[in-house]
């Protein structure tokens, strides 16, 4: 990490699991990574008295699913665009396929496999920042673009949309600004008049 500035030195990491464990292997990547600070999520009040440019929240692997999955829905319905379009990042151990997948399909913005270098994952993470990124939202997702992202091939049969109404979104998060909504997109895909 010599000579190179870590951007996450100016952002929050907050973890979004139980105390204990997972909490504590959590708080031994944010430090890892050199986040500039790191809270559970019960402790955000913090971060209203001291705000981060960049919030990014951290859920681990041996959290059950379905708390996985509740816990994307809450922050992805937040009133807030700070945390609304917030990075999500799920801290895995190395996966199958299928479970990959189903990951990939719950919304996160990455998942990160471990064990991996410092750099990689700093680099890794940096990338949700200073970047555009396409966000999706249909009746019953709000997050990263991953429609049938399993299918080989633009053109494959199984990419073809059925009909429905989706929005498009080009977030952008600086830190200047923040996350924000460069674009919106309204979308209706293959309706017969």
């Amino acid at each position: 990490m010599a000579g190179r500035a870590n951007v996450l030195s100016d952002c929050a990491a907050v973890a979004c699991c139980s105390l204990g464990a997972p909490f504590k292997s959590l708080e031994r990547f944010a430090r890892a990574t050199g986040f500039g600070r790191f809270m559970h999520y019960l402790d955000v009040a913090e971060l209203r008295a001291q705000p981060a440019p960049i919030i990014f929240f951290l859920l681990h692997f041996a959290t059950p699913d379905a708390d996985k999955a509740e816990t994307l829905v809450g922050l992805r319905q937040y009133p807030s665009s700070k945390v609304r379009l917030a990075p999500v990042v799920l801290i895995a151990q190395d996966c199958d396929a299928t479970t990959f997948l189903n990951y990939v399909q719950m919304g996160f913005d990455d998942i990160v496999c471990l064990p991996e270098s410092p750099q990689l994952l700093i680099d890794r993470l940096a990338r949700q920042i200073n970047h555009d990124i396409v966000y999706i939202e249909t009746a019953d997702y709000f997050g990263p673009d991953r429609r049938r992202m399993e299918v080989p091939g633009a053109d494959h049969a199984a990419r073809l949309s059925t009909a429905h109404m989706h929005t498009r979104y080009i977030i952008h998060r600086s830190m200047a600004d923040g996350p924000v909504i460069l674009e919106r997109q309204d979308h209706w895909d293959n309706i017969v008049h």
